[in-house]
């Protein structure tokens, strides 16, 4: 349940990320608030590592091109029918089994595509991007310790799979394993150092475990890979904020407007530095703003209701965090003043 002390955190869009291929997608997400969700799938068919192979210009090849091309038309029913008569021609070819169950992973066919997977190990055990898919399914499962099992078989497969690596780190994040994690984000750094995704989520780490000035560094290495990246500029003005560093944190935070303009969770942030500097007014302003942006934003509200209570506007306040209670019921308003 939120109350005042949990509900004033700096926001960031970052949360914990299961890569899928090599792009993903995820809304924001509370700071510390531990989930996932699975990034587009992106059919990256380069990836895999067929050993048991069919004989060149063998039906099952010929089954298995046709199926990739299917697939790159966007023709999935096609690509799969191709698949599967690669298969029956040729039952050993690893590839197709795997190509199949990207397939059907993309169908929602989740049970399915693991059994294709698996099926392709079983060819194969040298197969680590099937390992790879394996542990991307039991992560999204909630099963951690299999997707860790399955994450740790493809990275001693292929020591560089840097997306095995970083949902490695995701997963033992999850878990609270928080040494175990920093080492699986650096080890995603020295294989990638233009891997961001690896380097805010470090930086979050290392925050966890107070260590700010190295948090700084991660993400101050990340807006050198992209200037025009506003969430690293957000997670860079929260920790200069906690080292007490207020004129760059806001610098950095104005710098992710510059880039993006309407972006609620900074201007939240912005709201709260304000409000544990006393400048109440500023940070009424800062949390009207962000929920203009995102009317729905149950924290912006609550904190909202903290700096009119502290500015002595009782009733203003009162609407504030009833309205944040509307958005969100886990929001506990008993032990609030003037409640």
């Amino acid at each position: 349940m939120f109350a005042i002390p949990n509900g004033n955190r700096l926001q960031s869009i970052t949360g914990p990320r299961v890569l899928s291929g090599r792009r993903m997608f995820c809304p924001w997400s509370m700071a510390g608030k531990k989930w996932l969700i699975l990034g587009a799938l992106i059919l990256l068919i380069s990836c895999a590592t067929p050993s048991k192979e069919a004989p060149q210009g063998s039906p099952a090849r010929y089954h298995n091109r046709m199926g990739l091309a299917f697939l790159r038309d966007g023709k999935i029913n096609r690509a799969i029918a191709e698949f599967q008569k690669a298969i029956q021609a040729e039952p050993q070819y690893a590839e197709s089994h795997f190509n199949l169950g990207l397939v059907y992973y993309r169908r929602g066919m989740i049970n399915a595509s693991l059994i294709q997977f698996e099926k392709a190990i079983d060819l194969d055990p040298t197969y680590a991007e099937a390992y790879y898919r394996i542990g991307i399914i039991y992560h999204g499962r909630g099963d951690l310790e299999r997707a860790i099992e399955s994450y740790c078989k493809t990275v001693k497969k292929s020591p560089a799979h840097a997306r095995a690596h970083f949902n490695l780190a995701v997963a033992y994040e999850t878990q609270g394993r928080l040494t175990e994690a920093i080492c699986a984000y650096r080890r995603v750094i020295d294989i990638n150092p233009g891997f961001i995704a690896a380097r805010n989520r470090l930086g979050l780490v290392l925050e966890q475990r107070g260590k700010f000035e190295e948090a700084i560094t991660e993400y101050q290495a990340s807006v050198k890979v992209d200037p025009a990246n506003a969430e690293t500029y957000n997670l860079l003005g929260g920790a200069f904020f906690r080292t007490g560093a207020y004129g760059e944190a806001f610098v950095a935070w104005d710098k992710a407007l510059m880039i993006h303009p309407e972006y609620p969770e900074v201007l939240f942030n912005m709201g709260l530095a304000h409000m544990n500097m006393g400048q109440l007014n500023e940070a009424i302003a800062a949390f009207k703003k962000a929920i203009d942006l995102k009317p729905d934003f149950a924290l912006a509200h609550l904190n909202l209701g903290k700096a009119y209570y502290m500015n002595n506007m009782k009733k203003e306040a009162a609407q504030a965090w009833n309205r944040a209670r509307q958005l969100d019921p886990r929001i506990e308003l008993k032990g609030l003043p003037g409640l």
